[in-house]
């Protein structure tokens, strides 16, 4: 049995509250987590990996930067603050996020600067380790066990977490794959055309073109992407069907 196949087969809600264990001091949880991370980056820094805080970097293309970050559940806050089947405490817990940047698609939609260090949330292609090995979300509990924790973050990373991050690694890659990736957003193809755009005016026009006459309910979003066009020096022609 592999080192994350428990992932795999657990039954029990990972979610699940645990109000008999007593609450952890957070300098603990740190220290723990701290040490759990260490483990991890000597097996990311040979593969070119850079670490801030709590997240990793690597640049694989001009503008492209593969994200893996360490998120630690927050402190439950008050003694409402967990709420069945809604809001859960994952104190004491952490998961591992992983995403893709394309510096242009950061500065063209969200009007972001040039970053020196990206964090996951400023990804454009997303998603957790735990949805890469088993398809589903998974907390790992914090622990003095570093040892362990790591073997299993590092196995599933070897496993599953680098091939998916290298399916991103230039923007050919990301033009050819993206649409196919579960979860997906549905702007993934205006996406892909503002790559192309850049070095392909006519091309990417098109497809911005397109983008926009596949768009029919959501006129906020519509007029969202003409506005975009504009910007970018593209003039748009509205088809509306009365």
């Amino acid at each position: 049995m592999g080192l994350f196949d428990f992932l795999k087969n657990k039954s029990e809600p990972i979610e699940k509250k645990t109000e008999d264990k007593p609450v952890r001091k957070k300098s603990e949880n740190v220290e723990y987590l701290n040490q759990i991370q260490k483990e991890v980056h000597q097996y990311l820094k040979p593969l070119g990996f850079k670490k801030r805080g709590r997240t990793f970097n690597r640049q694989t293309e001009n503008g492209v930067w593969q994200v893996i970050n360490f998120q630690s559940g927050q402190f439950p806050v008050g003694e409402n603050y967990v709420i069945p089947g809604i809001r859960e405490s994952f104190y004491g817990k952490f998961t591992v996020n992983m995403g893709v940047i394309i510096k242009e698609l950061y500065e063209i939609r969200i009007k972001g600067k040039e970053k020196a260090f990206y964090q996951d949330y400023d990804c454009q292609i997303r998603t957790r380790l735990s949805h890469l090995i088993s398809e589903n979300d998974y907390w790992w509990n914090i622990t003095n066990d570093s040892k362990l924790i790591s073997d299993q973050i590092i196995e599933g990373l070897n496993d599953k977490g680098i091939s998916w991050l290298d399916t991103f690694e230039n923007r050919e890659k990301i033009c050819a794959n993206w649409e196919n990736v579960n979860g997906s957003s549905n702007t993934a193809k205006l996406d892909v055309a503002l790559i192309i755009f850049q070095t392909d005016k006519i091309k990417g026009g098109k497809l911005i073109q397109e983008y926009f006459d596949s768009i029919e309910s959501h006129k906020g979003h519509k007029e969202y992407v003409k506005e975009l066009a504009d910007e970018l020096g593209i003039k748009l022609i509205e088809n509306d069907v009365e």
